[in-house]
């Protein structure tokens, strides 16, 4: 079994704010997908920029999930 550390994540979605990435956050868990998040750093990323990641064998349906919710 693999560490939860250990596992395969892709970003799905670039949150706009930490209110933002709380509601997608409710929204993928409430669906039942393994999710992350990291803020963004570096020159081209703005400070409220936050990262959504879920496990790479969801990504796909992760994304259509969030297509389907309006995001």
């Amino acid at each position: 079994m693999r560490s939860h550390t250990a596992a395969p994540w892709r970003v799905i979605y670039i949150a706009r704010g930490e209110k933002q990435a709380c509601q997608i956050e409710d929204m993928l868990r409430g669906a039942g997908f393994m999710m992350e998040r990291t803020s963004l750093e570096g020159a081209d990323a703005r400070s409220e920029d936050i990262e959504i990641k879920v496990l790479e064998s969801e990504a796909e349906e992760a994304r259509m999930f969030l297509m389907e919710q309006g995001l």
